[in-house]
């Protein structure tokens, strides 16, 4: 099974996971969910099931540089990286921002 590196940076430093490609058609919120529910339960991020659509906004991230929302923006199928920061803002914890 193909996987993809995940770095992370998060409040106390950058952190590296290498994530499983469970489907073609995975999220950046798929593979945040990975990492929590399977190697870290400590990470913090903005996981928002009663939206989930693109509509709040609350799940703002830079994925490589650039602002999207984790849970409509899908991955590159041919990634073998991506790196994940906070989006603008107030940094309460890891990936969760204070707007």
């Amino acid at each position: 099974m193909k996987t993809i590196k995940v770095e992370v940076v998060r409040s106390n430093g950058l952190q590296t996971y290498e994530v499983p490609l469970l489907s073609e058609t995975m999220t950046v919120m798929d593979i945040l969910d990975y990492i929590y529910n399977n190697l870290d339960h400590t990470l913090a991020y903005y996981r928002h099931s009663i939206c989930n659509q693109s509509i709040c906004g609350r799940c703002l991230v830079n994925l490589d540089g650039r602002p999207v929302l984790a849970c409509a923006e899908y991955l590159e199928p041919t990634a073998e990286s991506i790196k994940l920061a906070p989006a603008a803002g107030t940094v309460v914890r890891d990936l969760v921002v204070k707007r």
